[in-house]
């Protein structure tokens, strides 16, 4: 029977931790990189001067510890507003060119943990304003179809142009994605409602695995 001296078992565990540490963290270092890189950058934070992008962003001090599968934390400058009373409890959510289908939407709720969710004080799918829903998301690593906590991961390869499709109180209504971006959690313009157009925004954190921004998709109502 072979022995494994000491020195070299203790080399083996470092270099599978090196490893796996390397994994876990390899989805957020190359986000960051490929977007401190990026010539069109889609940040928009007014706190940065024209002409910097910081490269990474990080909530004031004491928001670490924030909850973040409560959708109110996801922009601590944003207003509570009273909910509106809704025609039905939740709708479904399907946009086919990312793989979600029939995602079911809690209607004016903030509890991310149970799957997406319409943001109180929002307009309803088919009326005037905009839609806001927030979906979780993580690690590339953790994610699984269905999961409310991974439920928003196939949201940033979303293209301008995608069709997303909502059934509310027996209607069906189409909408397409108009731009998409990213924004700092203090850009609370993502929640304005502008009751000129019929709009429909995602929301869902990035990098994948971090709060650092907030990915954005905002759809205009076609039927």
């Amino acid at each position: 029977m072979t022995l494994i001296r000491p020195k070299a078992l203790g080399f083996v565990l470092f270099s599978l931790g090196l490893a796996l540490l390397g994994l876990a963290t390899f989805p957020i270092i190359s986000a960051q990189v490929k977007y401190y890189f990026s010539p069109e950058s889609r940040l928009i934070d007014p706190t940065v001067p024209s002409g910097r992008r910081p490269f990474l962003i990080i909530y004031p001090q004491g928001m670490p510890t924030a909850d973040l599968t409560q959708a109110t934390n996801w922009f601590p400058a944003s207003t509570p507003q009273k909910p509106s009373a809704a025609k039905s409890t939740s709708f479904a959510l399907s946009i086919p060119d990312i793989g979600l289908n029939g995602i079911p939407v809690s209607v004016n709720s903030v509890d991310l943990k149970k799957g997406a969710v319409h943001f109180p004080g929002t307009a309803f799918p088919g009326e005037s304003g905009n839609v806001v829903i927030f979906g979780h998301s993580s690690s590339p690593y953790l994610y699984r179809e269905g999961n409310p906590l991974t439920i928003f991961n196939p949201l940033p390869e979303i293209k301008v142009g995608a069709q997303i499709t909502v059934k509310y109180d027996s209607v069906t209504y189409k909408y397409l994605i108009k731009s998409t971006r990213e924004v700092a959690p203090s850009q609370i313009d993502v929640l304005t409602q502008n009751k000129s157009k019929r709009q429909l925004t995602l929301v869902t954190c990035v990098p994948l695995g971090t709060y650092w921004r907030r990915f954005v998709a905002t759809a205009e109502l076609v039927n």
